[in-house]
């Protein structure tokens, strides 16, 4: 088992179990800025960093950077489309966007000069062109279930796209890395659950957060 996917199943569901209880105090958008901030990135980049040493850790680091951008892709597309079609077809779109946009950009190398810019105009004009949507707080307490329901299901997809990377290559492999598991899952829960306009608010606190992370990144990828 990879240092990567260990952090994943261990730290997932904990922070899925965080963030769903944010979320019931504290609302949706406050919820999305959490899953925003590096919470298990961080934290695989030190593990990396004390497997393998700081050169590694440096690209671990430009490959996060890389994944930022089919993040932002995937939470506009998922937006956007989740105002207009039900919970599946919303979460489809986005994720055939986000690894569409991973495949394109792990296909090959990006010097940092020319991501760096690359991030902050997607930021600028996927901030600037967010869906409207109603901003009203909801505070709705779950059903018992959805919690465990929400694990168990993180889990399944973190098992199902490490095993589809391991039998489709280097280059899936890197396209599949960049889909983020638990703005799905949540997303996708709480579109059904409190309808769009929560979903939106999640992915509208993710992209606000977001630029912690880039900062975060680049500064490693260059001092590493």
């Amino acid at each position: 088992m990879t240092s990567l996917l260990a952090l994943k199943l261990f730290l997932a569901p904990i922070f899925v179990a965080l963030v769903s209880f944010i979320q019931r105090r504290w609302g949706d958008r406050i919820g999305g800025l959490l899953i925003g901030l590096p919470l298990t990135t961080g934290p695989f980049i030190f593990i990396i960093y004390l497997q393998e040493g700081s050169a590694f850790a440096a690209r671990a680091a430009h490959g996060v950077l890389v994944g930022q951008v089919a993040l932002m892709v995937f939470a506009w597309t998922y937006a956007i489309t989740a105002l207009k079609l039900n919970w599946y077809q919303a979460l489809s779109t986005g994720t055939i966007a986000c690894i569409a946009t991973g495949a394109f950009l792990t296909s090959f190398e990006i010097p940092l000069i020319f991501l760096l810019p690359s991030l902050l105009i997607t930021w600028y004009l996927v901030t600037k062109f967010w869906p409207q949507y109603s901003k009203q707080n909801r505070l709705i307490s779950p059903p018992r279930w959805e919690l465990p329901a929400r694990i168990a299901v993180t889990l399944i997809v973190i098992l199902s796209l490490t095993g589809l990377a391991s039998l489709l290559g280097a280059r899936v492999s890197g396209a599949l890395s960049t889909y983020p598991v638990i703005a799905s899952v949540l997303g996708a829960f709480n579109q059904k659950r409190s309808g769009a306009d929560a979903t939106v608010a999640t992915l509208k606190g993710i992209m606000q957060s977001l630029p912690f992370t880039i900062v975060l990144m680049a500064t490693l990828a260059i001092l590493l």
